[in-house]
């Protein structure tokens, strides 16, 4: 089956995609070009910006995509209305720079339906550089057709039917969609092995030895004898370095309870064991088993 994000969720996404502050990232060696010239602004160096605690929040990160930064030197904070005001010579060039970087929000253009309300300046070969001022302008038809788009893009919809004998607590999140970001794919294992009463895991980012201290507090061990799995389990996917990858929860009948990021675009979906297997067959499998389910809250 393929699940579509409702009219409710798809104006939410369009209120948080692109952050009420902007940022600029420049490369080593573009850093000399404009930056004296610039006022009103913030310009710190990236090794200051990526440990500054107003500026790793999860929404900045997610809608900038702060992992896909290739060599950025320098950052520059700015409130929205302040590129449209500079010369266009240094929209130009700042603009340009976020798509030799790859920081996130830079789409196709076969992604807006309407080319003529984003000004030129923006629109870099066959990309479109979005900003919050400009994302303002537009209406909210064009907002919600590029959301849909970058929806798909993250991750289609495709999922499984939810089974009859899902854990209630998890009937109400399998197959939606998030309208936070951060909730994460440990956060959803996690909650999957408690209780309704555990509602507020589901939302957040929950990091690796958070999520191992919480399956032991609930009574999970690992099961090394075969990679057989019974209902309730949870299986993480691990690099050599020992780093968790992705964790899932089996629901049985060969299916997991899935969640595959922490964006706003990613769902809370019912996938095959086949399907994750094969997406993280390069990853070792280790298998999570409760002998005692005596407590399932945290």
């Amino acid at each position: 089956m393929i699940i579509v994000p409702s009219n409710e969720i798809l104006q939410q996404w369009v209120e948080d995609y692109v952050p009420k502050k902007d940022l600029f990232f420049i490369a080593e060696g573009d850093t000399e070009k404009h930056l004296g010239h610039l006022r009103n602004v913030l310009i710190m160096p990236s090794t200051e910006f990526f440990n500054h605690t107003s500026y790793t929040q999860i929404e900045l990160m997610n809608s900038y995509e702060y992992w896909n930064i290739k060599n950025a030197s320098h950052v520059i904070v700015a409130q929205p209305d302040w590129i449209v005001g500079v010369a266009e010579e240094i929209r130009t060039f700042l603009l340009q720079c976020q798509v030799k970087i790859e920081r996130g929000m830079v789409l196709p253009k076969t992604f807006i339906a309407d080319l003529t309300v984003v000004p030129e300046a923006y629109i870099i070969d066959d990309l479109v550089v979005l900003q919050r001022s400009m994302w303002e302008g537009m209406s909210q038809s064009n907002k919600k057709m590029i959301i849909k788009k970058v929806a798909e893009w993250w991750e289609d919809g495709a999922c499984e039917e939810v089974p009859e004998d899902l854990p209630p607590h998890l009937m109400p999140y399998a197959n939606t969609y998030a309208t936070t970001a951060g909730a994460n794919c440990l956060a959803a294992a996690l909650y999957a092995v408690c209780d309704k009463e555990s509602e507020w895991l589901l939302q957040e980012w929950v990091h690796q030895q958070a999520f191992l201290n919480g399956l032991e507090q609930l009574g999970y061990t690992v099961y090394e004898q075969d990679e057989t799995l019974i209902a309730g389990d949870v299986v993480a996917w691990v690099d050599i370095d020992e780093v968790i990858q992705h964790a899932s929860y089996y629901v049985g009948n060969n299916l997991f309870f899935n969640k595959q990021g922490q964006t706003i675009f990613n769902a809370w979906k019912i996938k095959k064991e086949a399907d994750l297997m094969k997406d993280w067959s390069s990853m070792q499998m280790k298998i999570y088993r409760n002998f005692d389910k005596k407590s399932n809250k945290i």
